[in-house]
Parts: C-alpha cells; structure tokens; sequence
C-alpha cells in the first residue's frame, strides 16, 4: 500500500511541473495601422473584415474605425500605415478628409470611391468604369472568375502601375503607386481581387516575399470514427514523413436515441489517435458535438443556428424566439443582449472547456480550433480567442449570415479576432459526390501557388478510404518543391481553467492546476483503484466480523 501511494506522490511531482518556454513571443513587424473606411450598407461593411484579413499578415497591430467616428474624435495617431477604404457613395466632408490628410508623414493606400478628393490625390480624376474580368502583373495574369467593376482615372501618366485590369477594350490601371501614396481603383474588394490587392501589400508594407507551402488536416474524426481507415491514412502519412493535423470532435451524438458517445468509450480510436500525435500530428479541437439541432455529429452546425441563420441564442430544446415574437425591433434586440448573448457565451465556454477536459483526459492536446462548418459569430470569435491563439480553416465574415466565409491566402492575426492568428484552408476537400473533386482541388492549389506565402492547404475524411487518399497524394506530388508545414513547429497556445498547452520547436508542452491533475491521475490509474477498492471491501469486512465476535462475546459474559 505505501509502496503505490509513493507511486501516487511522484506521478503528481512529475506531472504538475510548469514547462518554462525556451523564449518568450515576440512580434518582428512594427508596422501599426489604421484602417478607415466608409461603407452605407450592411454588405459594404462585411468588406472591412476582409481588409482586415488581409493586413493581418503583416501587422497584428490594426485599429479599424469608420470615417464618420474618426472625424468625431478627431486625434492622431501614431500609425505608420493608413488605409482608407471607400465604399459608400456620398462625398466625404471636410472633416473626413481632413483625418486622412492630416497623416501626411506615413504611408498611405487609398481604395474604392472618392480617393480624388484627398490632398495626396492632385489631379486625379475618374473619367468611366469598366468591368474586368482578370488582372495581370508581376509577369502573370490572374482570373477573377467572374466581372469586377474598376474606375478609369485620369492624371496617374508619371505613377507606377503595380497591376492592370483587362476589360473588353484593353488593359487600364488597377492598383498604382505615388511613393508612398498607394492607389486601389475599385470600390469592391470581394472575390479573387482581395488575392491581389493581398498581393501588392507585400509592396505597401515592404515584406519580403516568401514561396507558398502545404498543409494537410484529417477532417471529423470523432467516437464513432472507424479506427482502422483512421490509422490506414495516419501510417500512410507517417511512413512518408509527412507532418499533419488531426481535427478531433470529441463526443459523437446518436441523433436518433440522444445518446452521447465520448472519447473514453472509443479505446480503441484513443490509442490511434494517441500514436499518430506520437508520430507527429497536430491535434484541433473540431467543436464538441459538431451539431445543435438533430444532425448526426459531423454533418451538423454547432456555433450557428443554420435553421434560422442566426447565433446561438437558445437551447436546442426551447421555443424559438423570433423578431415577429416580439412588439418591437428594441423589445427583440433587448432579448438578444440580455439573453441570447449570455447564452451564446457560456454555449461557447462549456463546449470548449468539455472538449478540452475530454481530450486531455485521453491523452489528446488540442493545439488549435476549428468551428464546425467554419461557422461562428463575431461573439463566439472573441469568446474562443480567451482560450486559443490559433485558428484553422476560414472565417465567418458577418453576423447577417452564415454563408460567407473568407480567409486570405496566408496566416492572418486579424483585429477582428482579437489575438487569434488563422491558418488558412484554400484547396477545399474530397467531395465523394463529385468525380471532378480532386481536379478542382489542384486547379485551386495552382491558383494559389502563383501567390506570396500562400498554402496549399486542403482535408480529407479517412471514412473514404485509403485508395482515394492516395489518389489525392499522388495528384499532389505535382507541387513537390512546396514543404509540408508542421503545426507544432509553430506557438500556440491553449488554456482553459489553468490548463495549458504549448507547442514551441516541434514539442508539446502540458501543465495542469492540481484539481484536474488529481481527477486524470485517479482515473488513467484504474488499475490501481480496482486493488485499492478490494483492499478496502476486505479490510471492512475483516473489522465488522471481528467487531461482531467481541460484541457476542460481550453479550454471552454479560447473560452468566
């Protein structure tokens, strides 16, 4: 008995440990910027989350404010970028343009309508539009895929041409230079023209341009997952030294009984998943349930409402709570404040510390996120970001709705997600219900190939089978001078309820406050528990029969 409590002592010693990283983060860029814009519409402003996304790459530093609330505080700052970005379609006032005007001493781009009237724009004038449907520079040209509309703009004769858009009658200046006065001539930055205006940032902020790279995630893979084509794809992986992700959701729901199925019930897929981390996966936390209502785990939404195209603002089991339930739009939106909001942050919080808890307590350290459908609200984004500092995959861009998501193609720390830096999905995955899939992957892989720090990045469910994957591999062999990213050369940090888990230099790093250590200890020793218990049952049964036999003892001295 003393021999396994001194095992107990130094097991708790061991583990309780805190792991010191080797150095401490630190931010190389010093560019801070400020972004301006002026949109008049619900669907101009979801442009400015793009914007945001795209900056990001090159600055985790960004304040955005709209034109109308700059010109009303009316200070400077000490920014050494500005971007203005011009959706609406009044002219600006004098005060407005006297918040741009006044940084005179930075660099600046101006993007979309009205750029002429800023003091750095004499002469320019816009003299018609075009709609192009492709753009060249740099010696490559790039298809929007559908039209975009440019403005034509007199008096840029003596400026540099960084890129040129192609309409029906020619070619005409899209995005040109002054010195460090930048010029964008469109009023939409929406679609593959974000990719370029992504592109020319590398100039804007002067960045060194690097080659693109491949990242490859395992998609969905939960209790009910099928161990064997799970490790069929991880060996394939493994024995070609190719690092990976792994996207975990850990409890699987019978959408027909209600029953939950946890980690812990699934040994078997444990200890796969326990070996491919061994071998080098990153494992991401895919939500907990990867559903809300009555989809089965793995198809349904789960940060999002998806039947009423809303946040999470209720229980699953409750009457919904509609705008036509209510006297007013102030009565509705009180209800989204003071309930629905509340709601929605502690749906968040639970589901993200139960995964957390349950993967732990297997032995499985989620080093970074993914929303189910990568679909969450601008809420749920900075309730996830106390937890985790990486995202994978894309980015919902508005709470109007969920179908719109965006992510640039490179890692972003965006302003709008509070921290958090996103790795992004740009290939899109193996779709059994499209013979072409795997094609149109590679035709995305190429599109993103000709750009600066892009990744090739895509997933795979192995419930498809091993033959399919190889298919895909093979296919992707194409791309060979690319590296493979390996997360956990990368930081990231997760912590919940004094959990952390680290990741610096390819190693994972655990400490945990002694309540969970204590409760993950005793049950990963059950084996110990199981002796411990029997011991206690006979020493119990032992006492209360010697106690039985002095008490009759007793009780036949006491009768003489």
């Amino acid at each position: 008995m003393k021999k396994i409590v001194s095992f107990l002592m130094l097991l708790v010693i061991l583990t309780v440990s805190p792991w010191q990283a080797a150095a401490d983060q630190s931010s190389s860029d010093s560019s801070k910027v400020l972004i301006l814009y002026h949109a008049e519409e619900a669907t101009q402003e979801e442009e400015v989350p793009i914007l945001d996304m795209l900056v990001g790459h090159f600055s985790s530093d960004i304040t955005i404010q709209t034109i109308e609330d700059a010109a009303a505080e009316y200070v400077k700052g000490d920014y050494t970028h500005v971007i203005y970005l011009g959706l609406g379609k009044r002219q600006l006032t004098e005060e407005e343009l006297f918040v741009v005007d006044q940084y005179d001493d930075v660099k600046k781009m101006f993007i979309g309508n009205y750029f002429e009237y800023f003091k750095e724009a004499p002469g320019l004038s816009i003299r018609d539009y075009r709609n192009i449907g492709s753009v060249s520079g740099e010696g490559k040209t790039f298809d929007l895929r559908g039209k975009k509309e440019m403005m034509l703009i007199n008096g840029i004769d003596q400026m540099e041409v960084l890129y040129e858009g192609q309409a029906f009658d020619g070619s005409y200046p899209l995005i040109f230079k002054n010195g460090n006065l930048y010029y964008v001539a469109a009023n939409s930055i929406t679609g593959r023209l974000s990719d370029i205006i992504g592109e020319s940032l590398f100039d804007f902020f002067e960045q060194e341009k690097s080659q693109p790279k491949k990242l490859i995630r395992l998609e969905d893979i939960h209790p009910r997952s099928d161990p064997v084509l799970v490790k069929q794809v991880g060996d394939y992986l493994a024995e070609r030294d190719i690092p990976y992700a792994v996207t975990v959701v850990p409890v699987y729901k019978n959408p027909e009984t209600g029953q939950d199925i946890h980690l812990s019930q699934a040994l078997e897929l444990v200890e796969v998943l326990q070996e491919m981390q061994k071998n080098g996966a990153s494992l991401i936390q895919h939500g907990y349930y990867h559903q809300y209502r009555e989809d089965e785990t793995g198809e349904g939404f789960e940060y999002w409402d998806v039947d009423y195209d809303r946040p999470i603002y209720q229980s699953n089991t409750s009457e919904v709570k509609l705008r036509e339930d209510f006297p007013s739009d102030e009565a509705y939106q009180d209800f989204v404040e003071n309930i629905g909001l509340s709601y929605e942050q502690t749906y968040i919080y639970d589901s993200i510390v139960n995964g957390v808890y349950e993967m732990t307590a297997e032995g499985l350290y989620p080093i970074a996120f993914e929303a189910p459908h990568y679909s969450m609200s601008q809420t749920g984004y900075k309730e996830l970001s106390k937890y985790f500092t990486t995202y994978v995959g894309q980015i919902q861009i508005s709470d109007r709705t969920y179908d719109g998501t965006f992510v640039p193609l490179y890692e972003t720390t965006p302003a709008g997600l509070h921290g958090m830096k996103v790795i992004p999905e740009t290939m899109g995955y193996v779709d059994p219900n499209r013979n072409e899939s795997i094609d149109r992957m590679m035709q995305k892989a190429d599109y993103a190939s000709q750009f600066s720090d892009s990744y090739l990045a895509f997933f795979y469910h192995p419930y498809l089978g091993i033959e399919k994957f190889d298919e895909l591999m093979t296919q992707s062999e194409k791309y060979d001078q690319y590296e493979w990213v390996d997360l956990k050369e990368m930081e990231h940090k997760t912590e919940v309820d004094g959990m952390v888990i680290e990741t610096a230099n390819g190693d994972i790093n655990v400490s945990r406050p002694m309540s969970v250590l204590v409760t993950q200890t005793t049950r990963d020793l059950w084996w110990v528990a199981i002796p411990l218990v029997i011991f206690v049952l006979i020493a119990g049964a032992t006492i209360a029969r010697k106690f039985r036999r002095k008490k009759t003892d007793s009780e036949f001295w006491e009768s003489q």
